[in-house]
């Protein structure tokens, strides 16, 4: 299993990602995020990554841990009444 995760990985390019999320599938991921906020105080943040970094491959850390980095890289927790959101 661990194998075919580090293979997974391995392979998985940016280009894989900008398959799968085309610029204009952003766009309308950021337009919908927006029109969802002005409905509620939480703020969301949306993040992909191609593939979990090499030091989380090899200490086959769960990728629960990569998404508490980053929800606090982007400071998605700093915001003004403490209720963001992030999409991982």
């Amino acid at each position: 299993m661990r194998l075919l995760r580090w293979l997974r990985h391995l392979f998985t390019t940016p280009l894989a990602v900008r398959r799968a999320f085309p610029a204009a599938s952003l766009a309308r991921i950021q337009e919908a995020i927006a029109r969802s906020e002005c409905r509620h105080t939480g703020e969301i943040r949306f993040a992909v990554e191609a593939a979990l970094p090499w030091s989380y491959l090899r200490r086959d850390a769960p990728v629960r841990e990569r998404a508490l980095m980053v929800f606090s890289k982007l400071r998605v927790w700093d915001t003004e009444q403490n209720n963001g959101v992030l999409i991982y």
